[in-house]
């Protein structure tokens, strides 16, 4: 079980590098202003969800005498190269590209979270439930609606714990 929270953790790492490298980079020159707006409460929301899972899988962690590394270099430039990869595509074709990308990730923690045993439920439960936030978030965006709200609720969530 500890293997696969460190997994996860990596793929927080991985996760802030990669979203933060979007709100750094991503063009907004054909969206209107209030776009514009709301594409960068995006990234900036799915930032502070994959932050947010990172510390309290660090509680996890730490509690259960498993090393991990905030700074995984490796996580951290594969999230970058990877954003860069996709980083001129047209918003649709992101979005797309997105909710695929995220599919068998969110599958794969909800299935994680089936197999976890009792003492480690909690934890399994905060993995599924960010990825399936950001699963949604991007459905909802594909749909043409906000995604924000989604992650907003997991992060009110999580914050109160």
């Amino acid at each position: 079980m500890e293997t696969r929270i460190h997994s996860a953790y990596q793929g927080e790492v991985y996760g802030i590098s990669f979203f933060t490298y979007f709100a750094d980079h991503y063009s907004y020159a054909s969206a209107n202003v209030a776009t514009e707006n709301a594409r960068e409460a995006l990234w900036e929301a799915l930032v502070l969800v994959e932050a947010l899972t990172a510390d309290l899988l660090e509680e996890t962690l730490k509690a259960r005498g498993v090393s991990f590394d905030r700074n995984d270099q490796e996580m951290q430039q594969k999230g970058v190269e990877d954003a860069h990869a996709w980083v001129a595509l047209p918003w649709n074709v992101l979005v797309d590209n997105l909710v695929h990308w995220v599919a068998p990730w969110e599958l794969k923690y909800r299935e994680w979270l089936d197999d976890a045993p009792s003492d480690f439920r909690s934890t399994f439960l905060l993995i599924a439930e960010q990825e399936t936030a950001i699963y949604q978030c991007w459905e909802a965006e594909q749909r043409g609606e906000s995604g924000v709200d989604i992650l907003n609720d997991f992060i009110r969530k999580y914050t109160a714990i």
